[in-house]
């Protein structure tokens, strides 16, 4: 007689396995997933003389200290540690998956691959122009890539595409197509919003275009697989692009 085998996994059971790949990380899973690229740019930021332009708080909260490193290092270390308790509350008791952040850190890795196909490749084709890193210490790569990851995907998706969808949304009782205008809209302010400022670039229409289209490629990352993932694609294809030049 043939040993016993164990019967396969029912297709209920495979589909649970996948979960996480076709499921958004909930919001307060991917605030505490964050974290680390919320400390690397605001420790990160006492070490060069940069800020990234969509981080609206920082610099008041140097001026509120009077400058005081220690108060500014204890302070950004108080905020981390309160997004984590509270995230880690807020999710009533449910732990967060300890390969949670490995996970989001690979597919982000594909999708960061995918977007300088995807979209360079688009630019490249119509403007026949290379979309190129700018000229940073190693140090400042890092640090200005996870502030772009952190403040620019919370100012520019969570904020202006998902607040603008919902409040469209409540203004038209649902209507579904709210998220389709919203996200072109947001996409070119997102564009419009690195030639403003102190640390402005002058303005290129390949360079618009391009940064258009990543808009739209970062808004479908976050609404289909929540903020974490499109923290770390966006910060992860800015060290590409910053390392690769």
């Amino acid at each position: 007689m043939p040993p016993p085998t164990k019967p396969p996994a029912p297709k209920s059971a495979i589909r649970r396995g996948w979960q996480w790949l076709t499921t958004p990380y909930d919001a307060l899973t991917s605030l505490v997933l964050t974290i680390p690229v919320f400390l690397v740019y605001h420790l990160g930021i006492l070490l060069v003389d940069l800020r990234n332009g969509a981080d609206l708080v920082t610099g008041a909260i140097v001026e509120l200290l009077h400058s005081s490193i220690t108060g500014y290092v204890a302070l950004t270390l108080l905020v981390a540690l309160g997004l984590f308790a509270a995230g880690s509350r807020l999710r009533q008791g449910h732990q967060i998956d300890r390969q949670a952040l490995w996970r989001v850190t690979c597919e982000s890795v594909i999708w960061a691959g995918l977007m300088m196909i995807v979209v360079g490749g688009v630019v490249a084709r119509i403007f026949h122009a290379q979309i190129g890193g700018v000229s940073l210490s190693p140090i400042a790569r890092v640090v200005m890539a996870a502030g772009a990851g952190f403040h620019e995907e919370l100012l520019f998706r969570v904020i202006l595409f998902g607040g603008g969808a919902w409040i469209l949304k409540q203004a038209t009782h649902g209507q579904r197509s709210a998220e389709l205008i919203v996200a072109p809209i947001a996409a070119a302010v997102f564009s419009a919003a690195h030639y403003v400022g102190p640390f402005a670039d002058p303005f290129q229409l390949s360079s618009f275009t391009f940064r258009f289209l990543a808009g739209l490629w970062f808004t479908l990352v976050y609404r289909l697989r929540g903020f974490a993932v499109a923290v770390y694609t966006h910060a992860l294809y800015d060290l590409f692009v910053f390392f690769a030049h």
